[in-house]
């Protein structure tokens, strides 16, 4: 008993080690994103600017969005990198961008540099998203793999509140020093941080994949992990690579639309515009309190919010999680939307504390739900040999509409008047709670076989009984690579059905799902 509980100890320790050390590249994607709404009333200011001249709004746009541009480019080969090289490689190619990027705003302090600058960092921005939960996904164990998920959100909102907090205290040389030392501490501890065991699997370097897992899971003998291995190497999709038949299965098909439409959410939320231009935001708001503070203060309730989120993600269903937030959200944009229109139409009414109250709730919002629990569901829903390039999918789209609604933000308050730029976010964040309680299923506590079974039905709280054992025989041929039916064994027995693949990997069809068939 006393090995147990030293071993699992052990464990939990060393995977919140790796956690964190693989999320000091998140960390930097909050410094990355926080960092310009910091700076930017410099660059406005002849007597504060740091640069050889002043710069324009739509050069800040530009300085905002080139990041988002460059996210794009890198959805092509991060997730390659990470099938090819292993994740703890692409782990350091990911925060090189960020170090070359603060040395260049160290070293030379012109508006181009400054613009080639967001262009790096917005390379590693899309390989921490991809990469990051990836990672923490396939190390951690059932019992940690939520709220070690949910660390990427605390540990970007973290970075946030840190380029917040030094862009008042320091100066601007000062400033970038201390995010330059973000990017030499991680490559220092990523170098004490095993491979991930699966893919050592995929590469077929079983030994090695051994010997990682033996370090995640606090064992000091083989023996102790040898079922978890034997787990790891029956799936096939851990094994084989990916063919366009696994990328056109129907559950995959599905996952793939439904993360098109939290990306698409997150976007909408308008986490990126209030991150980037929060300072403007409050001066345009109509409140009497100072812009700065204002900023920090959101800032700091932004960690909270993703800090209860850590401690609270495994205690209800993902669903739950998603919808309360979007609609909060939602509220939360309305009501910030209505600040600016007041002020618009009177602006000596004073709106007092209703904007830092509205920014705030909305933060937490974003922390505890849309901007952390879809990225734990991405890893339940879509098979190890597809993930990576469904992850580079979905941060393409993200980028894409990223770059269109931060680019788009000055000429679009003209025309639309910033509340209502925001109250369209409102309106979109509003759409998406009920498309999550008809379309999404909950992947809480739920086996792999499970939560594809739900993919397979369009409506996963809807579901008819006479259309389960029809799912039950499309999960089963949905199992093996490629989908062929005939390449499955099923063998039924009065409490469950047992399937074997060509891999020779056993699978079972719970008693559940076969009491609702009947």
């Amino acid at each position: 008993m006393h090995n147990f509980i030293g071993s699992k100890f052990k464990a939990n320790c060393r995977q919140l080690f790796a956690a964190i050390s693989v999320n000091l590249v998140t960390f930097s994607f909050g410094l990355y994103t926080g960092w310009s709404s910091t700076v930017s009333p410099m660059f406005t200011d002849p007597k504060e600017t740091p640069l050889d001249h002043v710069m324009t709004d739509n050069s800040i746009s530009w300085a905002c969005s080139w990041g988002m541009l460059s996210a794009i480019l890198g959805t092509f080969f991060w997730g390659m990198l990470a099938d090819n090289f292993g994740r703890k490689t692409t782990g350091f190619l990911t925060m090189l961008p960020y170090l070359v990027s603060w040395v260049i705003l160290l070293v030379v302090k012109t508006e181009t540099a400054l613009m080639v600058s967001r262009f790096l960092g917005g390379l590693g921005a899309s390989g921490a998203a991809i990469n990051c939960p990836m990672y923490v996904g396939e190390v951690s164990d059932e019992a940690m793999k939520a709220g070690l998920g949910s660390l990427f959100i605390l540990m970007y909102n973290i970075g946030v509140l840190y380029v917040y907090v030094f862009g008042v205290m320091v100066d601007y040389t000062h400033l970038n020093l201390a995010c330059l030392a973000i990017s030499l501490l991680f490559m220092i501890v990523w170098m004490y941080v095993p491979e991930s065991p699966i893919f050592l699997i995929q590469k077929k370097r079983i030994d090695e994949a051994r010997q990682s897992l033996m370090w995640f899971r606090g064992k000091d003998n083989d023996k102790e992990v040898s079922d978890e291995m034997d787990s790891l190497m029956r799936h096939g999709d851990q094994l084989t690579k990916a063919t366009l038949a696994d990328y056109k299965k129907r559950g995959t098909l599905k996952a793939l639309l439904i993360g098109l439409v939290f990306q698409a959410g997150t976007q909408f939320s308008g986490i990126n515009i209030i991150l980037m231009y929060t300072v403007d935001i409050f001066k345009k708001s109509g409140s009497r309190m100072s812009p700065h503070s204002c900023t920090i203060l959101v800032g700091v309730v932004q960690v909270i919010g993703s800090a209860i989120a850590t401690l609270t993600v495994h205690r209800a269903g993902r669903k739950f999680f998603l919808m309360v937030t979007y609609g909060v959200t939602a509220l939360a944009l309305i009501t910030i939307g209505t600040c600016f229109y007041v002020n618009k139409v009177d602006p000596s009414i004073n709106t007092g504390i209703l904007p830092v109250l509205s920014l705030s709730v909305h933060v937490i919002a974003f922390s505890l739900g849309l901007g952390m629990v879809p990225y734990i569901i991405y890893t339940e829903v879509f098979p190890a040999n597809v993930r990576n390039i469904c992850m580079s999918l979905l941060m393409f789209f993200n980028n894409v509409l990223g770059f269109v609604i931060i680019k788009a933000y000055p000429s679009m308050s003209e025309a639309l008047h910033t509340s209502g730029y925001f109250w369209m976010f409102g309106a979109v964040c509003l759409a998406v709670v009920p498309y999550t309680y008809l379309f999404v299923p909950e992947t809480k506590d739920k086996a792999y076989e499970d939560i594809r079974r739900e993919l397979l039905l369009w409506f996963p709280d809807r579901r008819h009984k006479n259309k389960v054992a029809a799912v039950d025989k499309e999960t089963a041929a949905d199992q093996v690579d490629g989908g062929d039916a005939g390449n499955v064994v099923v063998v039924e027995a009065n409490e469950m059905k047992v399937c074997m693949g060509k891999d020779q990997s056993c699978f079972t069809t719970p008693q559940r799902a076969r009491d609702n068939a009947k």
